[in-house]
């Protein structure tokens, strides 16, 4: 029995005895499929919540947020804020996040507030972070961030040292409850792709792809027994979708990058088309479009998003929206043109954007 149905089985019985600035040329609408994919059945009615409301928000994550910024969101029209589960950063576990969730959700224009995690990968800059920890210690440590984010390490997230760090007494998910946060936004969804990850789940005889929809699955149990209206949002790996268990588990799909990227060190901070089309990937034609930074970061990480078109993107999100999931998008741009290209390209195809540096460090206007 994995450790969160042990976990839930226990809870169950407590609660019944209880009462980037690069300049390029823009894709054109030919990006955009000329028709959705067939629509499957919608989802169960419990799945309706809050998102319905939700046209405008905010992403906002590698940054300290001071009391200007604080009072810049509160002020804000945005409906719905994703910030990080601040008291998790080693520096920062006294920052006072119940007293900023509530200002928000009490504002003139309230929000819904979501915490950011990151289930599928280690942070070494999180209060969880143990001294003498690395690749292989603790064992469910897999393997170096593939897109070169320093300090990220994926995991084998079936593992109970994980999974209590997230569900055991005492932690985090606990006290993103306890914070009063709306529901959760989930990072490294995909870590089931990567094949550190995959290596480590072939020596334990797992699906990773089944273990990462149950995990997302005990995750959401977690905050909805305690919030019948907990929101749960999946980052990327829209292909997801095509698994009813992982649709009936999740209220949205966030993806990101569909038509601009950047550069995991934020240089360049975005602007970097994606191919248009699967036919462009790793042409010569689309290589020499981009600028020279762009260029750098399409030769230096064979597995980034530019190597990924937006019609595969298009097509899992679309298909995931006939299921009835709301989709928000994230792209990363600077340019003006190119910002309003996506939002307005965003929003025909009923998506719901947002557009910012790479490393999502700046507080946007809701004015799009």
């Amino acid at each position: 029995m994995k450790r969160w149905s042990v976990i839930f089985l226990a809870l169950a019985i407590v609660l019944q005895g209880c009462g980037r600035t690069e300049r390029v040329v823009q894709p054109d609408s030919e990006t955009v499929p000329a028709a959705q994919p067939p629509r499957p059945e919608p989802r169960p009615a419990r799945q309706a919540t809050d998102l319905s409301d939700v046209s405008h928000w905010l992403y906002l994550i590698d940054v300290d947020l001071g009391d200007e910024v604080v009072d810049l969101i509160a002020e804000s029209t945005y409906d719905m804020a994703v910030i990080d589960y601040i008291p998790s950063e080693a520096d920062n576990a006294d920052y006072p996040i119940s007293e900023v969730v509530a200002a928000w959700q009490g504002a003139d224009h309230p929000k819904l507030v979501i915490a950011y995690i990151d289930i599928g990968e280690a942070e070494d800059y999180r209060t969880y972070w143990q001294p003498g920890w690395g690749i292989g210690n603790p064992e469910w440590i897999a393997g170096s961030d593939p897109d070169g984010w320093k300090g990220n390490f994926p995991v084998a997230y079936w593992h109970d040292g994980w999974v209590d760090i997230w569900l055991g007494s005492g932690g985090l998910m606990e006290g993103i409850l306890s914070a009063g946060f709306d529901g959760i936004y989930l990072d490294w969804v995909e870590a089931y792709s990567d094949d550190s990850v995959i290596e480590i789940a072939e020596r334990d005889g797992v699906d990773p792809v089944q273990e990462m929809i149950g995990w997302v699955e005990a995750l959401g149990d977690y905050g909805r027994e305690r919030n019948e209206n907990f929101i749960v949002i999946g980052q990327n790996a829209a292909e997801l979708a095509a698994f009813d268990e992982y649709v009936a588990v999740v209220d949205a799909i966030a993806q990101e990058q569909i038509w601009f990227d950047g550069g995991a060190d934020n240089d360049p901070p975005g602007d970097c088309p994606l191919p248009r089309t699967e036919a462009d990937i790793d042409t010569d034609a689309y290589r020499d479009s981009l600028s020279p930074k762009c260029r750098r970061q399409l030769d230096k990480f064979p597995e980034s998003t530019l190597h990924v078109s937006s019609e595969g993107y298009l097509e899992d999100l679309l298909f995931a929206q006939g299921k009835g999931l709301t989709i928000f998008t994230i792209d990363y741009a600077l340019e003006p043109e190119n910002i309003e290209w996506v939002y307005q390209t965003a929003r025909g195809l009923g998506f719901i954007p947002f557009v910012s540096n790479r490393n999502l460090d700046q507080f946007v206007d809701a004015n799009r």
